[in-house]
């Protein structure tokens, strides 16, 4: 079945677009993934009167539920078993590596061919980056535009910033989320016509600040006292590791020795083990279901969320505009990228050690005039730089002049 849109509707500028979108896990819901950035963008693009075909590269196959995305089988590659992932998600991390994305790039290549010749996309937009073998696409991108998202910048193995590269070699441009990134790309030599730095972002009419009475609700059905101060942490959102986490508990413990606050570690389903139960003590609790995860969310105070590794530059991950759009400030570390979610004293901190987490933590605590205004600040930022409405509009932007310019 092929699917069709009425450009009934107003459009983005003078042209409806067919666009088409390759990545990994693009499902037809929300779930625990950076995708739920482009089923927003998929919606909204639709509405807009263009047509869209989304190609997800998947282990299984999902139903699209009305929306115009198709399957496309992933082959996993399994090494030995990747500590990234519990044993009941082991499937992930088959999925997780350089020689599982190269051995999917000629399955990729094949279907996205064989839906041009039925769909005829405009522009090719890659929401992943499938690694150096991409260069086979250059038989598709002589013909049609292919555009790809850059998310984040993880240098953590020879010849990174060679293979990066190279993996950006057939796309006509390459869309950073961060100023920090395009920086970057800069220094490696990447021409700057083919540079568009565009952030993420999220429905800001879908996270809003919690109303009191939510968030007395929120903390009731986690047990809290009434006027407890709550310390968010959600993972692995950066680099899959445990290093961050094991940071946020000594930042914890710090903090604990001075002021009873209350820390709440929230594990996705994939990554929870059961010996992170062993971090749990007073005022630290660990909890990996989606409905505590919300409640958490809910009755925040602060989100903590360390990023140890300097070689990284932060997209910032997903769950930051979306908890910012909450009225949650967020307090983090200082590596390249996280100024432009975390604005020093307005939607954050950001800070060097633990001990000086630990100060941050506790001057937030002590003063209500500061949390007003963070909550305030965050919810500016989250509005003014994160939008999903403002990134469809540059996105557009952005493929209807590579059309253009193809024609």
């Amino acid at each position: 079945m092929d699917f069709k849109y009425a450009g009934a509707v107003k459009r983005i500028g003078d042209l409806a677009l067919r666009i088409m979108i390759v990545g990994e896990r693009i499902l037809p819901f929300r779930h625990a993934g950076d995708k739920n950035f482009w089923l927003d963008m998929i919606r909204r693009l639709l509405v807009a009167g263009h047509q869209v075909e989304a190609l997800s590269v998947d282990i299984e196959a999902t139903p699209g539920n009305g929306l115009p995305i198709r399957h496309v089988p992933q082959i996993p590659v399994y090494f030995r078993p990747d500590a990234r992932f519990n044993a009941e998600h082991s499937q992930f991390g088959g999925v997780n590596n350089y020689v599982s994305k190269t051995t999917n790039v000629p399955i990729i290549f094949r279907e996205v061919r064989r839906r041009q010749r039925t769909f005829r996309a405009d522009v090719i937009h890659f929401a992943d980056n499938f690694g150096p073998a991409t260069v086979l696409l250059r038989a598709i991108s002589r013909k049609v535009p292919m555009t790809l998202s850059a998310p984040t910048y993880h240098r953590n193995r020879p010849l990174y910033d060679v293979m990066l590269l190279t993996s950006f070699s057939s796309f006509a441009v390459v869309v950073p989320f961060s100023e920090a990134y395009r920086r970057r790309l800069l220094e490696l030599g990447f021409p700057p016509g083919r540079i568009r730095r565009i952030r993420w972002g999220i429905d800001i009419s879908r996270f809003t600040p919690p109303t009191d009475d939510a968030r007395a609700a929120a903390r009731a059905s986690l047990g809290l006292e009434r006027g407890k101060f709550v310390v968010l942490w959600t993972g692995f959102t950066q680099q899959t590791n445990e290093t961050d986490l094991l940071e946020s508990i000594r930042i914890a413990s710090l903090t604990l020795e001075r002021r009873p606050l209350e820390f709440i570690f929230c594990f996705k389903p994939e990554h929870f083990k059961p010996h992170f139960r062993n971090f749990e003590r007073p005022g630290i609790r660990v909890v990996n279901t989606p409905e505590v995860f919300r409640s958490a969310c809910t009755a925040a105070d602060v989100f903590l969320c360390p990023i140890q590794d300097p070689r990284s530059i932060a997209a910032p991950p997903l769950v930051w505009p979306e908890l910012l759009a909450m009225g949650i400030p967020i307090l983090t570390t200082d590596i390249p990228g996280t100024d432009e979610a975390v604005v020093d004293g307005e939607s954050g901190f950001a800070v060097r050690s633990p001990e000086e987490a630990q100060g941050r933590l506790l001057e937030i605590e002590a003063d209500p005039a500061l949390q007003r205004r963070l909550r305030d600040g965050a919810r500016r930022i989250a509005v003014e730089r994160f939008s999903v409405d403002r990134a469809m509009v540059e996105y557009v932007d952005m493929w209807s002049t590579l059309v253009a310019q193809s024609r």
